[in-house]
């Protein structure tokens, strides 16, 4: 069953989207504020965010989000009426933006969108190794592979792309998105955390491979 963390301060709206949602035939998450929302993420399919709360407010959550799941998908919720306001929190990574009261069946509709646009791309395979975006489930050689959520969105951009290689710039903007604050370095990092859980070897490199001055590429099952 999809299941959808709805984060809102206010109780009486968690409580309408809950049934709502509920009656649709998907299973609910609630958080009132970011921080709780931190520790449902990795059982969500999908986001349904408030723009103004408590201790953690929508866009700083969403930053979060975007670093940790980039591959989630958000509908923002907000009473902004103002266009600068919907642009930051689509720039910020939102997927969608909805205003404050909500429309039932828009709401759902738009749901009903963002999961669709997500499933697109189902099952990614490159010769042993598989990939579920949507449960994030890794696979080589048939065997579940324990990949942290950076980690599993790096190898997706990768695989996405077999035998393309992907320089270090692209491969940043694709997982970390355009925050300042992380050097584009970390791709090296975490390209040595791949290859240590896919046991590959870097000097004679069996999935991911360093080419020079160009970046990384995911070698494809014929090379």
């Amino acid at each position: 069953m999809i299941r959808i963390l709805v984060v809102d301060d206010e109780a009486i709206v968690r409580r309408t989207l809950r049934a709502l949602l509920e009656r649709a035939g998907y299973a609910v998450l609630e958080a009132a504020h970011g921080l709780e929302a931190l520790d449902l993420l990795d059982g969500a399919d999908l986001v349904v965010l408030d723009w103004n709360m408590p201790q953690m407010d929508g866009l700083e959550l969403l930053r979060h989000l975007r670093e940790e799941r980039p591959e989630l998908p958000v509908l923002m919720l907000t009473a902004h009426d103002g266009e600068a306001e919907r642009v930051q929190g689509l720039r910020l990574g939102a997927d969608d933006y909805l205003g404050k009261p909500l429309r039932n069946a828009e709401f759902l509709a738009r749901i009903e969108a963002l999961l669709r646009r997500t499933r697109r791309y189902g099952l990614v395979r490159v010769g042993e190794l598989e990939l579920e975006p949507a449960t994030q489930e890794t696979r080589l050689q048939g065997a579940a592979l324990s990949l942290t959520p950076t980690e599993f969105a790096l190898l997706l951009a990768l695989a996405r792309q077999p035998g393309q290689p992907l320089s270090r710039r692209i491969l940043f903007a694709q997982v970390w998105g355009s925050d300042p604050q992380v050097d584009e370095r970390i791709v090296d990092h975490y390209v040595k955390r791949l290859r240590k859980k896919l046991g590959d070897d870097p000097k004679n490199p069996r999935y991911i491979e360093t080419v020079f001055a160009r970046g990384y590429r995911l070698k494809q099952p014929a090379e």
